[in-house]
């Protein structure tokens, strides 16, 4: 790239130089090793960058040589004593001899050329390492999901993500002895935090990775460095995932518990809500029970008032029926009195026997007074033909009769009486 552009990329995205080298030495006790084996070991450093590696491989007591693309990077380099070049890296591989280099590496370099040119490139690697050599290649992760959706696609430069597994298998399948995957530049604070976020899952895992392949060599070679290489190293996905799902157990477990305890304080206390509003309730039956036979009594009270006035209304109206006969009855003896009285007075005025009879009789029945009256009261009889009389005489005693049949034996009594005296009366 041009114009100092990916240098101030780098500066910006990659990390200080400072940074960068100070993560880099996780690598030292895979190489130290391989000094002691081999002194004045050469390792050779694909895509140099700004020389951190570089560095490190010379205060190891390597003799490091870097090859770069880029002017900018590799003046850097030079501005600090380091041996580079600018040079392809396979053209640089096949350059060198068999068995030459005790270290070849590439950080954060694999992403950025062909896979077919990647191939090559540990292919060559095999061939120009010492045995027990180690090929180092450092690269994004993209079981990162942020890394690998998102982060790895700010450089402009990149090809595609290359997954751990892809890229331990290819120095297996052209015949490293053993390959190392190394997960590296995690978050110190993820071992730090209690509970693991979603956000942890999604961006936890270790940002970069390396593969670190060895070159076949005596085991008690082999031996110098299965140290480093049995040590793991990083955060993978499936270990933030399953602390996630293991703090999410532990959360739903706990409000799980909460939950039991706080039913069970609901339960008590509904329990006892319902035994208060029981009581309650039992009372207010009580209460209502006593009112309802308190106004059931005044009910029953009030009624028997209304029949007690009711019987004396029956017996009002009784007393007014049988007033109502009595003046019946009055009526009655009037319409019977004044035609008798009528007849006695005429026979009464020429005998004077039947006069004292009849006053006789009258008088233990009370009835002298009615029959004094009714004889005082009689509209004297006018003067009729025989035939008119006896046709009177007639329907007077048929009427007679009809009404003495209708009354009480003592009234009948008294004109039985009567007409007795009239038939001895009449006579010859």
């Amino acid at each position: 790239m041009i114009d100092g552009f990916y240098r101030a990329f780098e500066d910006k995205h990659r990390g200080s130089r400072a940074l960068i080298k100070e993560r880099q030495r996780v690598y030292l006790p895979l190489i130290q090793p391989l000094v002691a084996l081999y002194p004045d070991a050469a390792a050779l450093d694909l895509g140099c960058g700004r020389g951190e590696w570089l560095e490190l491989l010379v205060e190891t007591g390597f003799k490091a040589h870097g090859i770069d693309l880029d002017d900018g990077m590799l003046a850097e380099c030079r501005a600090r004593g380091l041996s580079v070049q600018m040079q392809d890296a396979l053209t640089s591989l096949q350059s060198l001899p068999a068995n030459s280099q005790a270290v070849v590496s590439g950080f954060h370099f694999a992403e950025h050329i062909p896979f077919e040119v990647l191939q090559q490139v540990v292919q060559e690697a095999l061939r120009v390492l010492k045995p027990a050599g180690l090929l180092i290649l450092e690269t994004p992760n993209p079981e990162n999901v942020v890394v690998g959706t998102a982060n790895f696609y700010l450089d402009p430069s990149h090809n595609r993500p290359l997954p751990p597994l892809l890229m331990a298998f290819l120095p297996e399948y052209y015949g490293f002895e053993r390959v190392k995957v190394l997960r590296l530049q995690e978050p110190v604070q993820l071992d730090q935090v209690r509970r693991v976020s979603i956000h942890d899952v999604l961006g936890g895992v270790s940002p970069d990775y390396a593969i670190v392949a060895q070159k076949q060599a005596p085991p008690e070679t082999l031996q110098l460095v299965s140290q480093a290489f049995a040590q793991e190293y990083g955060v993978t996905l499936a270990m933030l995932s399953g602390r996630y799902e293991q703090d999410k157990d532990n959360e739903f477990r706990t409000l799980n518990q909460a939950l039991q305890t706080l039913d069970a304080s609901f339960n008590q206390n509904l329990q006892h809500e319902i035994k208060t509003l029981d009581h309650e309730l039992n009372v207010l039956v009580q209460r209502v029970d006593s009112n309802l036979d308190r106004r059931i009594a005044l009910l029953e009270q009030n009624l028997q008032r209304v029949q007690e006035h009711l019987q004396r209304v029956q017996e009002h109206l009784q007393r007014i029926e049988s007033r109502r006969v009595i003046s019946l009855i009055k009526r009655a003896i009037k319409k019977i009195v004044r035609p008798v009285g009528r007849k006695l007075k005429a026979f009464l005025e020429n005998n004077h026997e039947l006069h004292a009879t009849l006053v006789r009789v009258a008088r233990p029945l009370g009835l002298y007074g009615l029959l004094n009256w009714a004889l005082n009261r009689a509209v004297p009889v006018p003067v009729v033909t025989p035939e008119i009389v006896a046709a009177q005489a007639q329907a007077e005693a048929t009427a007679n009769e009809q009404a003495l049949a209708q009354q009480p034996a003592a009234v009948r009594d008294v004109f039985e009486a009567l007409d007795a005296s009239i038939k001895k009366t009449e006579k010859p």
